[in-house]
């Protein structure tokens, strides 16, 4: 918390020493929303890539259903026909499908917050950039008086603090998206190390016996 303290106050100075120089406070202004307006640019970019990747990847989870229940229907008919070893093959791609479906899955959640947080981010920005926009009509408005009035490129008697307390949020809205954009990744996906280290044997007797007794069932039925 320290370090971030101690960055705004140097960010904060220096604004204030740029303001303090500049001839003409609106071109300054004029140019932090610039800024929001690139800002807002990209957020939008990153939300359309994250929106992409969402219809990707639910794409992918719907391919992977239909493998799952295509390996189901093979097995079964495997053990109507009382071919057991091709039942077990159908069966253990039909697990490994399974757990993929569980990797993608977590892929979607993350997106999906993904999302959401920049959705939001859109939202503040948006906000901060009409508020701002706003106050430059005034505050053009107010340098126009100023100078009819003395005669001069700057006008002394206007109090800038209230477009620094503006501004500085902007900055800190920007670094909080900043950090979120960085932070936020997609989920890592199924690592083919945890999908060895399962008991196949075990998996695939369970449900081959599953498999087994539904038929039987529907035989004798």
């Amino acid at each position: 918390m320290g370090v971030f303290k101690r960055v705004k106050e140097i960010v904060a100075a220096d604004l204030h020493r740029m303001l303090d120089k500049c001839e003409d406070p609106v071109s300054m202004a004029q140019l932090y929303l610039r800024q929001i307006e690139e800002r807002i640019e990209k957020t939008n970019e990153a939300l359309a890539g994250q929106l992409a990747a969402e219809q990707e990847t639910a794409s992918l989870l719907d391919h992977m259903a239909q493998i799952v229940a295509k390996r189901l229907r093979q097995a079964e008919l495997a053990v109507d026909r009382e071919e057991e070893r091709i039942a077990e093959i159908a069966i253990a791609d039909k697990l490994q499908h399974e757990k993929l479906m569980e990797g993608y899955a977590r892929n979607l959640d993350s997106i999906q917050v993904n999302i959401g947080a920049l959705k939001q981010e859109i939202v503040r920005l948006k906000e901060l950039h009409r508020e701002l926009r706003e106050r430059l009509y005034f505050l053009a408005s107010r340098a126009r008086a100023a100078r009819a009035i003395e005669g001069a490129a700057s006008f002394p008697a206007y109090r800038t603090d209230k477009v620094m307390r503006g501004f500085e949020r902007l900055e800190q809205n920007v670094r909080r998206l900043e950090a979120g954009a960085s932070a936020k990744r997609w989920a890592a996906a199924p690592h083919q190390g945890e999908l060895d280290r399962i008991d196949r044997n075990e998996e695939i007797q369970a449900e081959l016996k599953r498999i087994k007794d539904a038929r039987g069932k529907k035989q004798t039925g």
